[in-house]
């Protein structure tokens, strides 16, 4: 009986140690452009109380959350207005106020267990935000929204009040290092060059340069997909008789290697192009 009840103890304890945490921690992973960006945060709920200007103090360093103070990670560069905030890891802050803007500070020590160690001088990025109003978030929310090649939008929400943070990048440096880097290595080179045509037209809408790449694809080895891209390329110019002869072109040859996918756009694109 005694031993029953040292070993119910003991698996109270060690059960007691795995518990619903109020504030429970988040991840949020996101691609933006070519840059990969992290954010891990805690999650309170309001849960009937007035957040800002009692839970949360005005004027007074805020955590972005709870538990550990909010950490923002990313691989490339990121601009906030006209300030640079290199590759690495960073805390986040926000300082709340009555009446107009908020700020939000991105900071270098990221090892701070709320605001205790908060220290201004190792800010990197300082931003005025001006709140905006939101239907009722009951749980604190980060997201990244509104995500295009070059930037995109973090979100902060909680209560009643909405914080949207743009950021930008150099997604045309990286994607020209990123080509440059590839016609250097001198493999596949049919395939870096389709690549670098289909974002030179797509992404940039530079079909100039875009009819140079697929061209240099073509010249290294012909296949359906880089005949048909150049196909698209010369459309996009205006000469839909001769883009519709090479897009057939492009079907046979999808047709030949057994690619029914590709045959298959190929002709309901034909189709369009013909109308």
């Amino acid at each position: 009986m005694i031993i029953t009840g040292f070993l119910s103890l003991c698996l109270l304890g060690a059960n007691a140690q795995d518990l619903p945490k109020p504030s429970p921690s988040a991840t949020i992973e996101q691609q933006v452009g070519l840059t990969n960006i992290k954010i891990e945060y805690s999650r309170p709920s309001v849960k009937g109380r007035k957040v800002f200007g009692e839970l949360v103090a005005y004027d007074k360093v805020w955590r972005l959350g709870a538990n550990k103070a909010t950490n923002l990670t990313t691989d490339r560069e990121m601009m906030f207005g006209k300030q640079t905030l290199k590759p690495g890891s960073y805390a986040v802050f926000a300082i709340p106020a009555e009446k107009g803007n908020w700020k939000v500070v991105i900071n270098s020590d990221t090892e701070q267990w709320g605001t205790g160690n908060y220290d201004e001088a190792k800010n990197v990025v300082t931003m005025e935000v001006a709140p905006k109003s939101t239907d009722l978030v009951e749980t604190f929310s980060i997201t990244i929204e509104d995500i295009t090649a070059n930037g995109a939008n973090i979100v902060m929400a909680w209560e009643k009040t909405k914080l949207v943070v743009p950021f930008t990048l150099d997604t045309d440096k990286a994607a020209e290092e990123n080509i440059a880097a590839a016609i250097k290595e001198g493999k596949d080179l049919e395939k870096v060059y389709y690549r670098s045509a289909a974002y030179q037209k797509d992404a940039k809408g530079d079909l100039k340069m875009a009819l140079e790449h697929i061209e240099k694809s073509i010249k290294v080895k012909e296949y359906h997909g880089n005949v048909f891209l150049k196909a698209s390329i010369i459309e996009a110019q205006g000469n839909k008789k001769e883009a519709i002869k090479l897009a057939e072109q492009a079907m046979k040859m999808a047709n030949d290697a057994e690619e029914k996918g590709w045959a298959n756009y190929i002709e309901e694109t034909i189709t369009a192009w013909k109308k």
